[in-house]
């Protein structure tokens, strides 16, 4: 049924301060009411650490004060909860949370979705969008529900198909369920399992798995975690302790017979294509192996092997990207060295490194005409410094 759908920022359920333009419009104010936040657990409150960033340059210090400005404040604040939804719709591959009835969408932090990606994927995914009525509503036809499917956890979110966004996200989300008020044998809604997701499931003890893709679906009784991050800020100490545990499963797993490590890497992207590529991996991966470096391709190896390479490493060099998120399995101390591209501004690496105990620094990559070209004596002297860390 074609219909015009309001745009509504979730994240105030969790303040409790609803806007007064949400509470004066009848539709938002009913989609609001069907919908309960229920916090699970306090966040602590980071402090400044001087020592995180390694380099006093004047492009890590623009990074470090960028950094520590968000997170003194977004720390505390970032959601850490569950969202109960009494009836909720779900579009997409990504399970966009829509009130059908009401005619309202949610964005926001505490479901993931921020507001950039998701004019992206509105227009692009073909869920039925139609065409901006405003910047704050839409018109679209999203059909009719093709599954109802009550009383479940919901863990549908952008992202999903890629490994470094489930460390940074569902990780997270996973550790916080168990202390959400459900049966034991709730239900886990997803999209599809990959091998490597079903060891990450495993690792966090969820049994009870479903796997279906609808173009909507219908849901009573839905519950969700909330997502664990405000900007560049990650919700403590879930994080900490839901990446702390899985550091700690592989650990386990591979202290009898483990694969041999690597005390400095080289985290390559030559294989991944994209958008982001590299002008000369031959020359660049060559520099830093005169430097000691092995260069290493995670595509190529198990989420296990994957796991002690990262645990041994002390000095981990890598494009700007969610391979680098593998940095929870290293040990503490170690030094992550994060080459990224002028016209991108990506401090996750960072909110990783204060929270596992690492220490961290930028190199910046410029653009050129066909590419990024490289200056490889420069980031040679990076890696030295890093070295020298």
């Amino acid at each position: 049924m074609l219909k015009t759908y309001k745009i509504v920022n979730l994240d105030c359920k969790m303040s409790g301060d609803i806007p007064q333009v949400y509470q004066n419009d009848p539709d938002i104010a009913r989609a609001l009411a069907r919908v309960m936040y229920r916090p699970l657990l306090r966040n602590w409150r980071q402090k400044r650490s001087d020592a995180l960033f390694i380099l006093d340059d004047e492009y890590n210090r623009g990074l470090a004060d960028g950094y520590w400005d968000m997170a003194g404040q977004a720390h505390a604040i970032a959601p850490c909860g569950e969202l109960v939804f009494e009836r909720i719709w779900c579009l997409g591959r990504d399970g966009l949370r829509v009130d059908v009835e009401n005619g309202v969408l949610f964005l926001g932090h505490a479901v993931n979705w921020g507001r950039d990606y998701f004019n992206w994927w509105i227009e692009t995914s073909g869920v039925g969008f139609i065409e901006w009525a405003s910047d704050e509503a839409l018109i679209a036809d999203f059909g009719e529900p093709e599954r109802h499917d009550d009383n479940v956890v919901m863990m549908k979110y952008p992202g999903y198909g890629i490994f470094g966004h489930w460390l940074l996200d569902y990780v997270p989300q996973l550790a916080i369920t168990r202390h959400m008020a459900m049966n034991t044998e709730a239900k886990f809604v997803f999209d599809h399992l990959a091998d490597w997701m079903k060891v990450l499931l495993d690792a966090a003890g969820i049994e009870h798995v479903e796997c279906y893709q609808h173009k909507l679906t219908e849901h009573r009784n839905l519950r969700m975690p909330t997502g664990m991050k405000c900007g560049y800020a990650l919700a403590q100490p879930i994080n900490s302790l839901a990446w702390n545990a899985l550091r700690a499963h592989f650990n386990h797993a591979n202290c009898t017979h483990p694969p041999a490590g690597q005390d400095k890497l080289f985290i390559s992207r030559r294989n991944w294509g994209g958008q982001r590529g590299l002008s000369d991996y031959t020359a660049l991966e060559n520099a830093l192996q005169s430097l000691g470096f092995s260069v290493y391709y995670p595509e190529q190896h198990s989420l296990q092997e994957q796991a002690h390479v990262f645990s041994t490493a002390r000095f981990i060099v890598g494009e700007d990207g969610s391979a680098l998120h593998s940095a929870i399995f290293t040990d503490p101390g170690a030094v992550l060295g994060v080459l990224m591209q002028e016209d991108r501004y990506n401090l996750w690496h960072a909110g990783i490194c204060d929270t596992m105990g690492h220490r961290i620094a930028y190199h910046r990559l410029p653009a050129g005409p066909d590419g990024v070209e490289l200056d490889i004596g420069a980031i040679e002297g990076f890696a030295r410094r890093l070295l020298q860390a």
